[in-house]
């Protein structure tokens, strides 16, 4: 797609309005005020802008700051901000938030990318309240034309600005430009804000990561991370100091394969047929499944898929993906974002043709992706119950643990498209050897995809196939790929609930 001629008017003097809109991050969140919605998007959002608005706590009431998965805390998610700052997170609740969730101090907003500008373009009254006032982002320099770059991670952010009253951008130098729709001109963001040089990590920093890391060498560590910034080195140093090691690794590609990992990836290899065009989410089994082997030896595959993990763009090069037989962007590898992808994957990406990002409910959107003929979405559940009820947002009743990002979109549009199936990677077992086949899910456990979408589950024990099924043949399918230890209390469970 093309930059909009109405952009292109200004092209000619946007040297001399981008240094009219420079101001401090300081001058620039003066334009917020009580009231106001604030929108930060994925992931992480402009560090200097957060800190600059927290700043301003004692004199804002009642700011609703919606997150979209947040990478840091300025001090809206901690007590002692509240007539302040009121926090809402969407898509991804993650390790920053998810504490302040648990106490009630965070609300949730659960609108899926396809959904989340429908009331609002449509002008539904109940939406009015949710038009973002100012919206916080960060951006490349921009090129020789006035444009700049979202970077590796695009997601929803063009589409917000576009919707927004006023747009704010810290502009990053260390942002890759990629093809499709990943720009914005300066003529369409009111203020920007330069990032100050900074010196690099400390040997203690460095240390610190090394120990969070502590399987790996330090320099295979500065190695996987070498595309980061310092100062974005540190918002990654912040993350881990909260969520961990192990749960931040799979998106830093510094996580080795799980035992269960390597049980489940011969079986989803062999629902990989050649030609097929697929997707797959971040996160813990799927993140591991190129690096396993999954897709090697497969050929002319294509990619439509609205994350990335360790090594998916470098099939590209290897010669697995061409999207020879796409339905949509043929010869393309579409994504929304690179996040999850390592440093030899954003390295690759950058400048590169082969690649398109285009905004997240384009990607994403259940109509988008049913589309694409033969289409294989693969994502990652946390339980399922034997009506095929898949939950991969909370644990134990309603305690949330991330949110549903774009997998319920994905897993519908791909069961939807002609050809396409719909994979859930489910390790038999979670937190102290506890089945994730369950005869019922626990009360107020959140239900990501509904049973009547539920489609091929895969375990270290085989796969479940349950479209087509009934509830009792769903049963034994889940049954008989469940942990031996668990099989027999299930069988037991089942006949209860299935039989007289």
């Amino acid at each position: 797609m093309h930059p909009s001629m109405e952009a292109l008017r200004y092209t000619k003097d946007w040297q001399q309005e981008y240094k009219g809109k420079l101001v401090l991050a300081e001058e620039a969140v003066k334009v917020i005020k009580s009231g106001d919605l604030v929108f930060l998007p994925l992931p992480g959002s402009p560090p200097m802008l957060q800190q600059a608005l927290a700043a301003r706590a004692p004199e804002l009431k009642n700011v609703r700051v919606l997150c979209s998965a947040p990478a840091l805390n300025p001090g809206w998610f901690s007590p002692g901000m509240e007539e302040s700052f009121t926090p809402i997170v969407e898509l991804f609740i993650g390790g920053i938030a998810r504490a302040a969730h648990d106490e009630g101090r965070v609300d949730y907003l659960p609108d899926l990318f396809s959904l989340r500008f429908k009331g609002l373009d449509e002008g539904r009254p109940e939406s009015k309240d949710k038009e973002v006032d100012v919206y916080l982002t960060s951006v490349s320099p921009p090129d020789e034309h006035g444009f700049c770059s979202f970077g590796a991670s695009m997601w929803n952010k063009r589409s917000y600005a576009k919707r927004s009253k006023c747009v704010i951008a810290e502009v990053e130098s260390a942002h890759i430009r990629t093809y499709g729709t990943n720009y914005i001109h300066v003529s369409e963001i009111d203020y920007f804000v330069e990032v100050p040089e900074e010196h690099e990590l400390s040997d203690e920093e460095w240390q610190e990561l090394y120990q969070i890391f502590f399987k790996k060498e330090p320099a295979e560590v500065k190695a996987k991370l070498r595309v980061y910034t310092p100062r974005a080195l540190r918002v990654v140093l912040e993350v881990l100091r909260v969520v961990g090691g192990d749960v931040a690794a799979p998106h830093l590609g510094l996580d080795e394969p799980t035992e269960a990992a390597r049980g489940i990836a011969p079986y989803l290899k062999e629902l990989i047929n050649d030609c097929d065009t697929f997707q797959v989410g971040v996160g813990r089994p799927s993140s591991f499944m190129v690096k396993l082997g999954v897709f090697n030896d497969k050929v002319d595959l294509g990619i439509h898929s609205e994350m990335g993990c360790p090594g998916l763009p470098l099939l590209v090069r290897d010669g697995v993906v061409t999207g020879k037989y796409k339905t949509l962007h043929p010869g393309k590898a579409v994504f929304s974002t690179f996040m999850g992808c390592d440093a030899d994957d954003i390295e690759f990406v950058a400048d590169n043709p082969a690649f398109e990002q285009y905004d997240s409910d384009y990607v994403a959107n259940i109509k988008t992706v049913a589309m694409n003929d033969n289409m294989v979405s693969i994502n990652n559940g946390l339980q399922i119950d034997l009506t095929g009820q898949i939950c991969s947002e909370t644990q134990f009743g309603p305690r949330m643990i991330n949110g549903q990002g774009g997998q319920t979109e994905t897993h519908i549009g791909a069961l939807l498209a002609r050809g396409g199936r719909a994979i859930t990677l489910l390790p038999s077992t979670a937190l102290g050897e506890m089945s994730t086949i369950v005869p019922q899910l626990d009360k107020g456990s959140l239900v990501t995809i509904p049973r009547h979408f539920a489609d091929t589950v895969v375990t270290e024990y085989g796969v479940a196939q349950l479209l087509d099924k009934t509830h009792r043949e769903r049963a034994e399918e889940l049954i008989a790929v469940a942990h031996p230890d668990h099989r027999a209390e299930l069988r037991k469970e089942a006949r209860k609930l299935f039989w007289p």
